[in-house]
């Protein structure tokens, strides 16, 4: 159940059946997803796989976390991290951590009335870049029911992104400290020049925390000029923006951008989108 090969196999599940033919190269793209999975890992190296999988990174859908920085990082902090794989230095000041958390989910047995664990490769990917810490985490979504024939119910797992973020932290040189970045000024740039548009948005009042959800059609600043009039002198939470022009990016996005996060919940169509918007927004902060 909790083989290599069965790891492996759970791993590349997390590419869209798109994406997963175009970066593995099929040369017979028709098929069902699971002959694709399994022609992948009996015709490719355990390191073929996971060095692919971070190559392509930007086109799982992922939670980012965005960080100031404060004081200097050590060379290669992470170098002695337990789940660390690989590390890409780009410059003195921009390198990449590649990491697999080892996931477990524990789960009841219902059909056979026993305990059970399954087990996932979770990606990370640290992105130090200048004053700026990036933590991208897959988004885990697995339905365990879906791999066995039995009847399962209460599943646990041993880690979240709550974990990982702070499994990272702790691996920081002391010579560092970090805080969430406040990206609502890049964000708001970004809005100001109808670059983006928000769909639904959660503001802060003085006293209170309103929002403001549009039916998937009609657009914040494009229907309501004085609401955002309003909005963009405010601090932003919760808001989901669609991308009005480098549409070669992404199309829709959430982002928290007092507390410096985001979350792509749909598939990236486009290698490096995510990241290349992050930076975007990054230049105007």
């Amino acid at each position: 159940m909790n083989s290599q090969h069965e790891l492996l196999k759970r791993l590349i599940k997390a590419f869209s059946a798109n994406a997963l033919k175009e970066v593995f190269n099929l040369v017979e793209p028709k098929g069902r997803q699971a002959d694709h999975i399994s022609q992948i890992v009996q015709s490719n190296s355990e390191k073929i796989i996971k060095d692919t999988l971070f190559a392509n990174f930007s086109l799982l859908k992922q939670h980012v976390y965005t960080y100031d920085c404060k004081g200097s990082f050590s060379t290669n902090w992470l170098l002695n991290h337990p789940s660390l794989y690989s590390i890409f230095d780009l410059s003195k000041s921009h390198k990449i951590y590649n990491l697999l958390y080892l996931t477990t989910f524990e789960f009841y047995n219902k059909t056979k009335a026993i305990t059970q664990e399954i087990q996932f490769y979770t990606p990370v990917q640290v992105v130090q870049k200048g004053t700026k810490l990036i933590v991208h985490i897959n988004i885990l979504e697995r339905d365990i029911s879906t791999i066995f024939k039995d009847k399962v119910v209460r599943t646990n797992r041993d880690v979240n992104d709550d974990i990982i973020l702070e499994n990272i932290s702790k691996s920081l040189p002391l010579t560092l400290s970090i805080a969430r970045a406040d990206l609502n000024k890049g964000i708001k740039k970004l809005w100001d020049d109808d670059e983006i548009d928000a769909l639904n948005v959660k503001y802060n009042n003085a006293r209170s925390i309103s929002s403001e959800n549009m039916n998937e059609q009609y657009l914040v600043k494009a229907e309501y000029p004085e609401k955002y009039d309003v909005l963009i002198k405010t601090p932003l939470s919760h808001t989901t923006f669609k991308v009005l022009k480098a549409k070669n990016l992404i199309n829709f996005f959430k982002v928290d951008p007092t507390r410096g996060t985001f979350s792509f919940a749909v598939f990236p169509q486009n290698q490096a989108g995510i990241t290349e918007l992050i930076d975007l927004i990054l230049k105007h902060n």
